[in-house]
């Protein structure tokens, strides 16, 4: 088995860790095997870690109170590889609304989040790949709120099948089309207007 201290060489994003916090990291990482359809947390739950996610990928959902389910994010290796935590976070609460799905087989590793943040003031590294982590999450906020806000949905798309192959191969069209504000249908005839407006294979 795959020890915390090896994966954790294995992340391009903690490269800039020496020794010793490398060391410290591993010490308090659990390594998580989630098979696929498996949950990392339900709506409702209490979740003290913060997370990396090492192989494989995850959607984020939860239900409106019509019961209409809305899939918000979609965390995968191939995109990033930074520490993640519940959204709740940002506003002090530890019980979240999102449910967390493994759409293939996923492999993390978990951090309890109180004493991955002390380590973070305490080794400069450490607490920069935080920083590093926070950014590229605000970015990607940033980037979902545009594109809904500003662009057609099949600029949205297009824009997800250009960004995100790893994610259109792997995850289900329904969740997907959901994602991008879309029906199934409509995705459908997107997907066939794409392909005839590409060059035939050689």
């Amino acid at each position: 088995m795959t020890t915390p201290s090896e994966l954790l060489k294995h992340l391009e994003h903690l490269h800039q860790l020496n020794d010793e916090e490398r060391i410290a990291l591993s010490q308090i990482a659990k390594p998580l095997f989630l098979p696929k359809k498996t949950k990392l947390v339900e709506s409702g739950d209490m979740f003290e870690h913060v997370f990396v996610l090492t192989t494989g990928l995850l959607r984020w959902y939860f239900d409106s109170d019509e019961g209409i389910e809305s899939n918000m994010f979609f965390t995968s290796e191939k995109e990033h590889a930074v520490i993640v935590g519940i959204p709740e976070y940002y506003e002090g609460q530890r019980e979240t609304k999102y449910t967390i799905e493994a759409l293939v087989d996923t492999q993390l590793l978990l951090f309890p989040k109180d004493t991955f943040e002390e380590l973070a003031f305490q080794h400069k590294g450490i607490f920069q790949f935080y920083i590093k982590s926070l950014k590229i999450i605000i970015d990607t906020l940033r980037i979902r709120t545009e594109d809904s806000c500003s662009n057609s949905p099949s600029t949205r798309y297009e824009t997800f099948l250009k960004n995100r192959p790893y994610i259109t191969r792997n995850a289900n069209r329904k969740y997907i089309a959901n994602f991008l504000g879309i029906t199934p249908n409509s995705l459908s005839r997107l997907t066939a207007r794409i392909q005839k407006k590409s060059p035939p294979k050689k």
